[in-house]
């Protein structure tokens, strides 16, 4: 935007720097850090073909020219990210006027592709292929696909029961489920790879909080002063004069939102900081409730612009780059004297999880009391409620899940 107005401000120029971004990476769990993108492909990999380029080749091979082709790239277009179609066959023949045969006929050609799995119809579909094509479908293992919810709640006896074998055998073909790829499209990307630069940093140094701008970001924009008044002595006319002091103007207040704006992203940072504390010295499970208001009236601000400020602007955290809005969270009423920020409920409530004990999963009730020994009361209802939120299953399924693992981990 600033480019454009200046290109349209006849005396006002904007040079974007040349200065290199970096982005200083930093893991607490690890000893691991690079301080350059200098190798940034090595490390993530190069642009890969998209699943759609990747995909018409083989049908361009394979799919001989006719209605037999039609109806693949009529597939095509509906295949999704995770390789597999959403699809209703007779929405699909009445839509494009074709026959069932030539469709189904096309279908079965397509699941043949690489990679293997594709234009499965669902999950249990797209584990057939893929047991069929490295010759290991067979009447139970077909009944286990058949059957995914009770294996994702840990049913081993209803599975024993219903695949007619032990609990040896089926943790052989649990096992070779286990070794599919449930989403075989996910190595593609449709996206260009890009890393965007923070637009402000705040960094921990001996003197304290250091706050800035990102300087890489920033054009450079300045008046030409000395031009304009070359402009002006060179024009004799009014109408030419009037041209230039409206230009030199209009160029002087583009300077000034500039500034202002750049002014305005430092004080919203800077109110983040001192009201996040805890977050900058600790981490993200340390994030406290807060909303626009509290910053938009500390720093003499309107709330919609500390709203839009924050819905664009990136800043970078000794944690990692963070949307400015990841800092504003909405909360959960609770007996003590501080509401607790709602995302900061869900990291806790996952980490109670992940440390619970495989023999006794904790129930709501007991989670509930864990919050409450950290010094945040949480009702048992809001337990099951953030639970849920994230497909976290119940104690009784988590308990079955641990024994599912346990009879895999007999053939490990």
């Amino acid at each position: 935007m600033i480019q454009s107005r200046s290109e349209d401000t006849s005396f006002a120029k904007a040079n974007e720097s040349e200065q290199r971004w970096e982005l200083p990476y930093k893991n607490n769990n690890t000893n691991f850090q690079y301080d350059d993108l200098s190798n940034i492909e090595d490390r993530v990999g190069a642009p890969k073909k998209t699943l759609r380029n990747f995909l018409l080749d083989q049908i361009l091979l394979e799919i001989p020219e006719g209605e037999e082709r039609k109806v693949a790239l009529l597939f095509l277009d509906i295949i999704e990210p995770t390789g597999w179609i959403n699809f209703d066959i007779d929405k699909f023949l009445v839509k494009n006027n074709i026959s069932k045969d030539i469709t189904l006929n096309v279908l079965q050609k397509l699941q043949k592709l690489e990679p293997c799995g594709v234009f499965a119809r669902d999950l249990g579909e797209c584990l057939r292929i893929q047991l069929e094509e490295k010759k290991l479908l067979n009447q139970a293992n077909i009944k286990l696909t058949e059957n995914l919810s009770l294996l994702a709640k840990g049913e081993i006896r209803k599975l024993c029961k219903i695949t007619g074998l032990n609990e040896h055998n089926l943790s052989i073909e649990i096992n070779n489920i286990k070794k599919l790829n449930p989403k075989p499209a996910e190595e593609f990307s449709d996206y260009d790879f890009r890393i965007e630069p923070p637009d402000v940093m705040i960094n921990s140094t001996e003197k304290g909080w250091k706050v800035e701008l990102n300087k890489s970001t920033l054009p450079t924009l300045f008046v030409q002063e000395d031009f304009a008044e070359e402009v002006k002595k060179s024009n004799k006319t009014d109408n030419d004069k009037k041209f230039v002091n409206e230009s030199v103007n209009s160029a002087r207040w583009l300077l000034r939102a500039v500034e202002q704006r750049n002014s305005t992203t430092l004080k919203i940072a800077v109110e983040i900081l001192k009201k996040q504390k805890a977050f900058f010295k600790y981490g993200p499970g340390h994030l406290k409730p807060l909303v626009l208001r509290d910053v938009a009236e500390a720093v003499s601000m309107h709330e919609s612009t500390v709203s839009r400020v924050t819905r664009s602007k990136l800043l970078q955290t000794p944690w990692g780059i963070f949307q400015m809005k990841d800092f504003f969270s909405s909360s959960l009423g609770d007996t003590d004297q501080e509401a607790h920020a709602a995302k900061t409920v869900r990291n806790i409530l996952k980490e109670i999880i992940k440390n619970e004990k495989d023999s006794k999963p904790y129930s709501d009730e007991e989670i509930s009391k864990v919050f409450k020994d950290k010094g945040i009361n949480v009702a048992r209802r809001t337990v099951a409620k953030y639970r849920e939120m994230l497909n976290i299953p119940s104690s009784a399924e988590r308990k079955r899940l641990m024994r599912l693992n346990k009879v895999i981990n007999i053939e490990k």
